[in-house]
This record gives structure tokens, sequence and C-alpha cells, in this order.
């Protein structure tokens, strides 16, 4: 097959968002099972020898037309391992942005020369995922200067974010800025007002990554339309196709604005020799833009890594717009039917949920595909699901009710963050709900059920 036939965009491409899909995960399984067998080392772009790279750059523009996203908004992209590793790159960008900015020095580069004297970095956050504080940890911000907004009550987090700055620009010592929202926080399936954001970023020369490592996709739906555009206002930006781009482990996703900072940071000065991508004649049918290609090598934090791609270029065409717009109605409708059930439902007089939200016909519902509970503190249930049992450790009550719910190995719940103790259910399964007339649905609430009504240490 030659080159175009491949990477143009041609109508061999453009099924990319066919009319029809396969709700399985068996042709992105086949991608990652090749991925292993041929064992490509995506380091350097050696366009005549192999296409990995170039596919590479290829189906990251495609996740851009997916979410509606021009490709020339993100000049700089990468596959990584992970959202912390794409997290870690987002922080790395943001801290030598951040420290230009403070110095006045477009110049400067902390790769090069470490930290200057006398500046701090702040990295202000919405309710932030821990890899955020772990990016800062190892690029040598420190998880202390990672600082998560605590708002008033009815407050805003762009006004509260934008009195933080304000402090910093007023202060003595010199403070560049780094600020991190997530789109769809992992706990809740909350988002942020990012548009207010990008304009408070802007008046302060604050750098912007967004972690939209959970809730990307939410971008095709009809009720979160009015979020299309907002992960396009990032700088940097993390997406994680483990999730709900349903491929397996190990696919993190990188963008950014600035493709010479990536690479100045990431390239050095000095490559390998037998690194080093030479000079070949190209074949008539070579495509142009497969020379502006970057190596993975200057964009990424490996110099080793295996073709994550193909797996994801595989989900890509399998899914299509379609088929991801199906899987994400799906299993955000399977938590608001789980959570109807503990709002209005049998389950009322157990459990409350904590992340109910006004959804777009004016009902209460949960944001994205998050229930977010706890056993209610009443005698109707077990003693030992009540926060008054532990007097002084009240989220005993939640703990224990994880692990009952896990011991049956029938679902699966973990802890949520919330005063007191919380449960969280994060529905993102491609098989739940698939064509089952609610059984799997049923299912779930009738363990939630059991483990009220038939506990053995009911008192």
């Amino acid at each position: 097959m030659s080159w175009r036939n491949w990477l143009e965009d041609s109508p061999e491409v453009k099924v990319i968002f066919p009319s029809n899909y396969h709700a399985n995960r068996s042709i992105q399984q086949c991608g990652d099972i090749l991925t292993t067998i041929y064992d490509q080392n995506v380091q350097v772009h050696l366009p005549t020898d192999t296409i990995s790279t170039a596919l590479e750059h290829r189906t990251l523009q495609l996740v851009l037309d997916l979410l509606s996203i021009p490709r020339a908004t993100f000049t700089g992209q990468s596959l990584s391992s992970g959202a912390t590793g794409s997290n870690i790159l987002g922080l790395l960008c943001g801290r030598d942005y951040a420290i230009r900015k403070a110095i006045g020095d477009a110049e400067y580069s902390v790769a090069d020369n470490g930290y200057p004297a006398g500046i701090t970095i702040k990295v202000l956050t919405d309710r932030h995922h821990a890899s955020i504080e772990k990016a800062a940890a190892i690029i040598g911000i420190g998880r202390k200067n990672v600082v998560s907004l605590v708002l008033a009550q009815s407050e805003r987090f762009v006004d509260c974010l934008e009195r933080q700055l304000e402090q910093y620009r007023t202060s003595p010592g010199k403070v560049a800025t780094i600020v991190t929202v997530s789109f769809g926080e992992v706990n809740t399936g909350d988002f942020t007002d990012i548009r207010g954001v990008r304009e408070v970023c802007d008046r302060y020369g604050a750098w912007l990554h967004i972690d939209a490592a959970f809730g990307a996709l939410a971008c095709l739906l009809p009720e979160y339309s009015h979020l299309s555009g907002q992960i396009a206002c990032a700088d940097s930006l993390t997406l994680d196709a483990h999730k709900s781009f349903n491929v397996p482990y190990a696919a993190g996703i990188f963008y950014t604005r600035d493709r010479a900072l990536l690479t100045s940071i990431l390239a050095g000065s000095t490559i390998p020799t037998y690194l080093a991508a030479a000079s070949q004649p190209r074949p008539e049918d070579f495509p142009e833009w497969v020379d502006t290609v970057a190596s993975p090598l200057h964009t990424n934090l490996e110099n080793s890594r295996r073709f994550i791609a193909l797996p994801l270029y595989c989900a890509l065409i399998n899914m299509g717009r379609k088929g991801y717009t199906e899987l994400m109605n799906r299993n955000i409708q399977f938590a608001r039917d789980l959570a109807a059930w503990m709002l209005s439902g049998q389950g009322e007089q157990w459990y409350e949920v904590l992340n109910l939200m006004e959804g777009a016909d004016g009902e209460k519902c949960v944001p994205l595909n998050v229930v977010l509970f706890r056993p209610r503190d009443t005698e109707d249930i077990p003693a030992i699901y009540r926060r008054s049992h532990y007097s002084s450790k009240p989220e005993r009550a939640s703990s224990t009710l994880i692990q009952d719910i896990n011991r049956t190995k029938g679902m699966y719940v973990s802890p949520g963050a919330y005063a007191l103790g919380a449960v969280r259910i994060a529905v993102s399964n491609w098989t739940t709900g698939l064509n089952d007339d609610g059984e799997d649905l049923k299912a779930v609430k009738k363990i939630l059920r059991n483990i009220m009504l038939q506990d053995p240490r009911l008192d």
C-alpha cells in the first residue's frame, strides 16, 4: 500500500467517522497485538524505513478532528505512557513559559540553565488529579507549590483564581504561575468554566494546562455542546485513550500550542549519533507533510516506547464519532439511572447522592458518568454503615461499605473525595449496558440492595 493510501486525507482514512461501527474492542486489541509482534520503537522519525511516526502524527490529528478542534490549534503533540506522563509534559512547558514571563526573558531555558534565583513557581488548580502533584515533584516545582484553591460558598473558581493571581502580582517576590483545571473532574464529573479561566490567564500571563483525561469525549454530546470549544483554550492539554477512547492501557495523549517550546525542552543540544536520522531519497508518491513530523525523541519523555498509535488508530477507525457518542451516552445514562434509583427510587432509603446538578431538562442528575454517594445516617440501614456509629472516624462508614460491595465480586467501587467519606462509581467500560436489556443496571441495584437488607452483621 502506498503512502497516500495510508496517510493522506483520502477516503481510506476518512472512514474514521463511519456510518456503522462495532461496539467491541476486538479491532483495537488486534492493533495492540500487532504492536507487540512488530515491536516498533517509535523514537526517531525515519519515514523511508517505517510509517510508524507518520501514522502517529496522523492519529493525533484525527483525535483533534474527533473533538472538532482545528489541527492548527496544537502544533506540538505526542503520545505518552499515560495521563501522568502527559501532565508532566504540560507542566514542563508551563514551567519554562511562566519563568520567561516572570523574568522578562523570552529565551531563558530552565532545561538548559536550571531555575533562576529568586523565582517561585505556583501551580494553581481546581480539584486537581494526584498526578499533577507528582509532575510538580518530578520537574522540580515541588508538591507544596501546587495550590488547590478553596472556594467560599457559591464562589466561582475564576474569581478565586483572579484574586490569587493579583495577590502574587503585587507581592514582593517574583512568582511564575501555571493554572491547571480538569475537564470532567475525576471525583465528581464536574466541569470548570474554562473560557473565564482563559481570560484571566491571558491578563496575568499564566500558562493554562487542561487535564481532560476523564471528560474529553463529553464534547461529542449535544448536552455538553456549550463545552465543545473549551478544551481548545488550553496552552497544553492531556487526554487519556485508555478511558473513554476504549484503548488498552499505556496510551496517554499530549498537545501544546507551542511545539518550539516543547522541543526546546526535550530535544537538547546533542543527539547521539546512532539516533540521528540520515537523509535518504524520497519515493515519488512521498507526501511533503511527512517531512515536517518531529521525532518523538524530541517531543516525549521516553527515548524508547511502543507503537502506541496503532491501537488508538484502530480504535478511531472502529468506533468513529457515532460509536464514541453512543458509548458516552450509554455510560452517562447508566450512571444517571443509578443515581435516580438512589434519589427517588427504592435506593433512596439507603443512599444519598452527593454530586447532583440540574440537567438540561431541569431535573436533578449527575454530571458525566460518575455517581458519588454515601450511605444515609439513619436507622433504616445496618449500624456499620452509619456515620454516627463511628464517633471519631465517621468516614469509616463509607469505607466499610466500599469493602463489602467489592467483596461481592459483582461490581467495583472506589473511595470518593468528600467530607466524612464517600463512595465513587465511574461508569466507563465499553460493555456496560451493551444490548443487555437493563440487566447490568439490575445487577448493580441488586448488590446495593442486598448489602443493606441481608448483611449478616445487621443488628
